[in-house]
């Protein structure tokens, strides 16, 4: 959830509204309101709204929940004679900008502005490292021609809230903008940077913009630039604020963007056609709305949408809706329009009543033998980094931090880094783990979740009968009929690893000696075996 503090009297009197009703009203979009002061609120916004992150995107929103406008809200929309030329700039590849005249600022609409851009630098924007704004008074620039490149880090100007020049290294190293967003776009003693054709600066993306388009109380007219790592974002965010700075009364104007791939206007203001059915709707929410019902609802909701026919629905998404993915998202949408509290829950009658699965029931059962051995049980984080796993796996393609990049395969690397962490701890450590991992399979992704069991043993002195005793004592007493095979493994000394068939034929686990390069490489002290047990093979469960 994102909060952000609006002058609710702004909201009330476009509205037309009373005090009381404005809670109300903002909960039927899933935001919930508290009071600041006697002037202002602070609401609490879903991160997957943020058209909602201004005053002006929740007046639209309910101006089509209270039926004062329907349908997609409309701007107008001119192309400038201001250009964007983009040269290759490795670390932030994509850039783009719009312009918005005629606005009119107060304390409270400048304040919400800054607001609403650092809303979605930490939104959208990952905190500036996909995405990154900067916001100029227009009539500060004194050409029309814009360039975005990169520059040398002794390059110099006047930073924002600054009084003299300085280099972009000093901007770096002494502005607190600079201690934290300073290295996300260095690369190679450069830094991207958007500059008017004679070289003044205008912003050094992603951390401050320069002072000589500073942004006052008297400001008009308003220069966008937005740069980051994915073009989608890009557009998007550029999509978002120019469309709520056109609810307040701004005009927006297309920058020309050139670069080696294309030229194109921007901001594109992207709209997208989706068609949704009514009968899905019907049973999503459990209600029987006729068609043209479902599209009142939608222009409701400020979607342009006409009946294809009796069940089919053509959907228009306008360029701020950009968290609109598929019809479930619409469908939601519908359900806020009708109200949350106008939906009655159907009861829910079950034919029988569940049993817990084969794979259940022997990790339960396997849990107990663990136990029973000597070990105590562990729970590691099924995400984890790139540096810890090798072999075939998933990838997050947008990460939080660099630490939980990748989803484990095998919970071997994850038990080492625990044991890692814990070798100072009274020996001997007996460890397992019984959890998922994800591996490679005959799914839709591609990939499949896999229940394993891993056991370790770390002491001063330690071999591999000591675990491989455990090991049998516990697959015995499941009844398992099993043997072992000499094996390889990337982490285990050779000579010293065995795999564990089943009916000797099926692989069903690996046990071994972690190899001593392995060990030092990671700084572990002390000796470890390991075992992983495949628990999907011991139930049958290995599609």
């Amino acid at each position: 959830m994102v909060t952000i503090v609006v002058y609710k009297w702004d909201i009330i009197n476009q509205l037309k509204i009373k005090e009381s009703e404005l809670e109300e009203l903002l909960f039927n979009l899933k935001s919930e309101v508290k009071p600041v002061d006697q002037d202002h609120v602070e609401i609490e916004i879903n991160n997957d709204r943020p058209d909602l992150l201004s005053s002006s995107g929740i007046i639209r929103a309910i101006k089509g929940l209270k039926k004062l406008e329907l349908g997609e809200a409309k701007y107008e929309v001119k192309k400038s004679e201001y250009t964007l030329s983009v040269e290759n700039v490795d670390t932030r590849p994509y850039a783009i900008a719009g312009i918005i005249r005629g606005v009119r600022f107060d304390e409270d609409t400048l304040k919400e502005l800054i607001q609403f851009q650092e809303k979605l630098h930490i939104t959208i924007g990952r905190k500036r490292k996909k995405v990154a704004i900067g916001i100029h008074d227009l009539d500060k620039i004194t050409s029309k021609n814009i360039v975005y490149k990169e520059i040398p880090l002794n390059y110099k100007f006047i930073p924002l809230n600054g009084n003299k020049e300085i280099t972009v290294k000093e901007v770096l190293e002494s502005t607190d903008q600079g201690k934290q967003y300073g290295n996300i776009s260095v690369k190679n003693g450069k830094t991207p940077a958007i500059m008017e054709d004679d070289g003044s600066i205008l912003s050094i993306p992603p951390v401050i913009n320069s002072e000589k388009t500073r942004i006052e109380l008297t400001t008009k007219n308003l220069f966008i630039d937005v740069t980051g790592t994915s073009l989608d974002a890009v557009i998007s965010t550029l999509d978002l604020l120019t469309t709520n700075l056109a609810e307040i009364g701004g005009k927006i104007e297309q920058v020309k963007v050139l670069s080696a791939q294309q030229d194109f206007w921007s901001p594109l203001l992207k709209h997208t056609t989706m068609r949704i059915y009514s009968d899905y709707v019907n049973k999503k929410l459990g209600v029987n709305l006729p068609t043209s019902q479902i599209v009142e609802y939608l222009r409701m909701a400020r979607f342009d949408a006409d009946s294809m026919s009796k069940n089919e629905i053509e959907v228009i998404i306008p360029p701020y809706r950009v968290d609109i993915i598929s019809q479930i998202d619409l469908v939601e949408d519908i359900a806020m329009m009708i109200g949350y509290q106008n939906l009655e829950p159907s009861t829910y009658k079950l034919s029988k009543i569940g049993n817990a699965s084969e794979k259940t029931l022997i990790s339960r059962k396997l849990r107990d033998l663990s136990v029973g051995a000597g070990f105590t049980e562990i729970f590691t984080f099924v995400l984890t980094n790139d540096r810890e796993i090798q072999g075939d796996y998933v990838k997050i393609l947008n990460p939080v931090t660099v630490d939980y990049t990748v989803i484990r395969n095998s919970l071997i690397p994850t038990t080492l880094y625990f044991l890692k962490q814990n070798q100072h701890s009274r020996m001997p450590i007996l460890v397992f783990e019984i959890g998922d991992v994800v591996i490679r399979g005959n799914t839709d992704t591609g990939y499949k979740n896999s229940t394993r069991a891993v056991y370790a043993i770390m002491d001063s002195k330690v071999s591999f009968e000591e675990l491989q005793a455990r090991i049998h004592q516990i697959l015995y007493n499941l009844k398992i009929n099993f043997s072992y095979r000499k094996s390889e493994h990337h982490l285990l000394i050779k000579g010293r690893t065995a795999e564990i068939i089943r009916d000797n034929s099926e692989v069903i686990g690996i046990i071994g000696e972690v190899h001593p390069e392995v060990l030092e490489k990671l700084g572990i002290e002390y000796p470890i075996v390991i075992s992983e047990i495949y628990v999907d093979k011991l139930s049958g469960d290995n599609e």
